[in-house]
Parts: structure tokens; C-alpha cells; sequence
């Protein structure tokens, strides 16, 4: 859409239209290991799954959610209370996508001409279609290696690497390159929800137990080893399933939720943070690495611009049932 990133993505980094916002790594890196890679099953799993709305029930309780001792925007650990609902058992597919557009002629955030009067900020001729993707190392020029986002123009869900790249092939893959308004979009027309970061996290805490997710193996973002079969996104249902019988609740891609992100997310200011509108995503992302953004836990969370999409934020949707979540 915009042909830079106003804000930080997912494990925060900004692109702006001189360049590149480069973090340090968050702890000493060490080495994941896959050994027992399950990804080789990963056909006959997914084939069943990925044309259906398969969704399990999630039985309510209090938990707690959040964490005091890891990132500043998980805190404050409390408890809350979540009824009983019924979540999606992977990501929404290209698939699953593609239906909801061919029966509703929907255009993605994308695909759509920016508005010059809503980003007065950006030059008129940098406002085209389009959306970020991770280049790989061996992709960038040489010298940038720090120059892991790039702002595609053409980019869509169904041109994930711009224009002449396809989906075909890909239709068991989680959608990317969608935007908060276009998964609500979505969850509206399959008469569904998207879940509240406190159904998500609920639903997610099976998986922190999980030894095998679609992460990144190695010290990012110099080199992913794919020990667990993949060095980028993976098809839904590759890795094992929870106790509760959900996929990929950790790494592959981060998962848009309801909640509004308030307060700047990492990296931003605060002039920023108010600038922007964003949404709350969660559990991580095929780039989470031990070195760098370790957020394929259930507390961890991001910030995500409503407006703004990227080739490793997904989502998907609860069964329309009051699930109020109280803080106590």
C-alpha cells in the first residue's frame, strides 16, 4: 500500500523511505533443534484440513494472562476469565481466501489505490498498492544485510512476492499479506469472529509445550538452517497439533486478534503510536529466532497496523459466542 512502513512490523523494525530501523538481538543467541521433524507428514495432514472450517471446542476458565518478566507489553500478568468457544483449528488458507473473494468480488488493503488525504505525511507518488515481505539474505544486495524488509509494490495475497508471482500451489498455506480489515472482513462473511487476544492466548497455551513449530533455526538474520523442514512460511497443519487439537498457535505466522494495541509498540514513539490505529497480533512467526524476537509464546503480543499488511501476519476466527473476558 504505502511504499514505505510508517511503524514497526511484527518483531519490530521500521522501514522508512531512507531505510532501515535495525534492533539489537534480544538475548545471547542458542540453537533451536527439530530433531524428530514432523514436516515430512505434512501432506496427508494438511489435505483434510485446509478446505474445511474445522473449529475445536475451548472450554473457559481463568488463567493468567500475561507475563511481568519478559517484553514490557505483556505486563501486567493478571487474572482473567474466558467462557467456553470454538476456534479455528489452523490458520485461514489461501483457499479458504480465495472462496470469500470469488463469492464477494472483496479487494484487499493491498490491492487498493491509498488514499492521498489519509497519509498526508507520504509523498502522493510513494502511495501505490502493495505490501512488505522478508527478503532473505541471499536475496539482498550486497552490504545490506540488515535490510531484511522491503516494501513490494504489487504485493497481495494473491502475489505474495509482487507482480508475476503466484499462489498456485499454495492453496494450503495460511493468507498473508491481509490487513486487520480485510481478516474481519472475512470472519464477517463466514459468519465468524476474530478471537480477542484473551481467547487467543486461552486457546494457545497448549502449545507452548509443543517441541516442533515453523521458527527460525539458526542466529537470524544471517542464517535459517530449516531444521524443521522450512525456511519460510509452511502450510497449515506441518507440525504437530496441541493437546487441544490447534495448529501452528506458535510460529508460522503471527494472528491478528480484536484488541487495539495501545501504547507504542516496539520501537515506535509515542507521536507515532498516535498516529496510527493498530490491532493486537500474536504467537510469532516463522522469523521468531532464540536470538531475535522471541515471541512464539501465548503472552507475547505486537502491534500491528490496521491499514498495513505483511507475508508473515495471518489470522484466524471463533464461533460468534459471548466470551467476555473479565480482569480481575
Amino acid at each position: 500500500m504505502k511504499k514505505h512502513i510508517r511503524v514497526l512490523g511484527p518483531c519490530a523494525l521500521v522501514l522508512g523511505l531512507a531505510g532501515f530501523y535495525l534492533l539489537q538481538p534480544d538475548v545471547a543467541a542458542t540453537e533451536r533443534t527439530a530433531s524428530g521433524n514432523p514436516a515430512h507428514a505434512c501432506q496427508s495432514v494438511v489435505a483434510p484440513l485446509a478446505g474445511t472450517h474445522s473449529q475445536v471446542l475451548i472450554q473457559g476458565n481463568r488463567f493468567t494472562m500475561g507475563h511481568d518478566n519478559a517484553y514490557p507489553e505483556e505486563k501486567p500478568a493478571r487474572s482473567v476469565t474466558v467462557d467456553d468457544f470454538y476456534i479455528d483449528t489452523h490458520e485461514v488458507t489461501n483457499a479458504q481466501f480465495a472462496a470469500f473473494v470469488a463469492a464477494t468480488n472483496y479487494i484487499t488493503t493491498a490491492e487498493r489505490q491509498p488514499d492521498p488525504a489519509l497519509y498526508p505525511e507520504i509523498p502522493v507518488h510513494l502511495l501505490v498498492p502493495g505490501s512488505a515481505a522478508f527478503i532473505k539474505l541471499s536475496d539482498r544486495p550486497k552490504g545490506q544485510w540488515r535490510d531484511w524488509w522491503k516494501f513490494i509494490e504489487g504485493a497481495s495475497w494473491r502475489q505474495p512476492n509482487g507482480p508475476g508471482s503466484t499462489i498456485d500451489g499454495m492453496e494450503h498455506y495460511p493468507v498473508v499479506h491481509v490487513s486487520y480489515h480485510d481478516a474481519k472482513a472475512y470472519a464477517d462473511w463466514v459468519g465468524r469472529e476474530l478471537p480477542s487476544e484473551a481467547q487467543w492466548e486461552f486457546a494457545a497455551q497448549a502449545s507452548a509445550k509443543l517441541e516442533h513449530a515453523n521458527t527460525w533455526q539458526g542466529h537470524f538474520p544471517m542464517q535459517d538452517k530449516a531444521l524443521d523442514g522450512y525456511d519460510g512460511i509452511a502450510p497449515v497443519g506441518c507440525y504437530s497439533a496441541d493437546d487441544s487439537g490447534l495448529f501452528d498457535m506458535r510460529g508460522n505466522v503471527w494472528e491478528l486478534v480484536s484488541d487495539v494495541f495501545t501504547g507504542p509498540a516496539e520501537g515506535q514513539t509515542e507521536s507515532m503510536a498516535q498516529a496510527v490505529s493498530m490491532r493486537v497480533i500474536k504467537g510469532g512467526s516463522f522469523l521468531c529466532a532464540d536470538n531475535y524476537c522471541q515471541r512464539d509464546r501465548p503472552q507475547a503480543r505486537q502491534g500491528q497496523e490496521e491499514d498495513f499488511s505483511t507475508d508473515h501476519v495471518g489470522f484466524r476466527t471463533v464461533s460468534p459466542i459471548k466470551t467476555d473476558a473479565v480482569s480481575e
